[in-house]
């Protein structure tokens, strides 16, 4: 179960605030909104259902290694930088 808490910056308290520069390194600025999010961790499958999982990865894997066709460390680069940029534009 997850709580949620969302508020413009400008609405936060200065203790709430200043919690929040603390948390993220910086300062927020009035026309920000902050997003804080409590959750459970999950611990994930174990035991049979874990081994199970990575049988089924594995099997996944090997089927998409079967089907690629082999690439140079070139074109393999290039495609990486390529997604790199994709997602984030500031990537060289």
């Amino acid at each position: 179960m997850a709580n949620i808490a969302i508020s413009d910056a400008s609405q936060l308290t200065e203790a709430a605030r200043s919690a929040v520069e603390s948390l993220l390194g910086r300062r927020i600025a009035d026309d920000e909104q902050v997003r804080v999010m409590a959750l459970c961790p999950d611990s994930g499958p174990t035991g049979t259902a874990r081994e199970a999982a990575a049988v089924r990865l594995t099997a996944v894997l090997d089927s998409m290694a079967a089907h690629a066709r082999p690439v140079s460390g070139g074109e393999f680069d290039e495609a990486v930088d390529e997604a790199m940029r994709h997602v984030r534009p500031s990537y060289r």
